[in-house]
């Protein structure tokens, strides 16, 4: 059963599912191709230091599909410096322990994406980071499809600089916070994003309680929430998503932010914790307290996307 015929089933408005089941999307499989005669830059093996580059050309391609990152340098790929950019494939493992701090883990990204509008990442698999993509100063217009990021005991995807853009067809499986958009103290070059669209469609989000909470505060193991948001962060659009909270959240909580829908229909929240949902929802939401519907969604993605 698509989540569409589910939702049309148990009724749009915010109720209880009992039963049911999501299937994803279908992948759509475009793989990035350089424009004319730019650069492919292919990477394989297994890497135990950074990918520092922040003046590729416009319209570069990196291939990544056969590399590895792991170790614990606090940054796997750092790219940047022309439109257009696109990273393929790769697999980033961290490797910190339990009691690292959530301070440390602060200070790392499995991606930076860096002055590079327009950018893309596709097939990407990121574990065991802070922050798993970060899109930082004058990256407009991302685009993040087909990745699978877990245990991220910060943000799994930040984009602080309140960049316009779209996560598409993924799986975050396991945020402390899922999405970012919230500026802080010492940021240059940032500008108001209120005029900016944040599209998540025909994706999967987990909040998975860590053992490291932000500055120490709040329950542990604990989450932050689902967004993190600035009052001039962009607008956002949620289109045919699954979200899962087995807990309530500190910090951020597990509502939507005020006054930034712009879109939204056919959503699922799969809700774990006790008593009822302890935030209020749009109608394009409807609460399930039965984690089946969570497990098929992710078992189905995962058969769609050999993982």
């Amino acid at each position: 059963m698509t989540l569409a015929a589910l939702l049309l089933a148990v009724g749009v408005g915010v109720g209880v599912v009992t039963g049911g089941s999501f299937r994803a999307a279908a992948p759509v499989q475009h793989t990035c191709r350089p424009p004319g005669k730019q650069a492919v830059r292919a990477l394989d093996g297994v890497r135990t230091w950074e990918y520092h580059h922040k003046s590729l050309s416009d319209g570069t391609v990196i291939r990544a599909g056969a590399a590895r990152w792991q170790g614990v340098d606090p940054y796997a790929l750092d790219i940047g410096g022309g439109s257009a950019l696109c990273l393929a494939g790769g697999r980033v493992q961290g490797s910190w322990p339990a009691d690292t701090s959530w301070k440390t883990m602060h200070g790392t990204a499995g991606v930076i994406v860096d002055g590079a509008p327009h950018a893309t990442i596709e097939d990407l698999r990121v574990d065991g980071y802070g922050d798993s993509i970060r899109i930082v100063d004058d990256s407009p217009n991302f685009l993040l499809r087909r990745v699978y990021l877990s245990y991220s005991r910060d943000d799994c995807i930040e984009n602080d600089w309140l960049n316009s853009g779209m996560v598409q067809d993924s799986l975050l499986d396991g945020c402390y916070n899922a999405f970012s958009a919230r500026t802080y103290h010492g940021q240059s070059h940032v500008t108001g994003g209120s005029g900016n669209l944040w599209t998540i469609e025909n994706t999967l989000v987990r909040l998975q309680p860590m053992p490291q909470v932000y500055k120490d505060r709040g329950r542990v193991p604990g989450t932050a929430g689902f967004f993190k948001w600035d009052k001039d962060g962009p607008r956002l659009s949620l289109v045919n998503d699954v979200f899962r909270a087995d807990q309530p959240a500190d910090t951020v909580g597990l509502g939507i932010p005020a006054g930034k829908l712009s879109s939204c229909k056919n959503n699922v929240m799969v809700w774990l914790g006790h008593g009822p949902y302890p935030a209020p929802l749009p109608s394009c939401f409807s609460v399930t307290t039965d984690e089946a519907v969570w497990n098929r969604a992710v078992a189905r993605w995962k058969q769609d996307h050999n993982q």
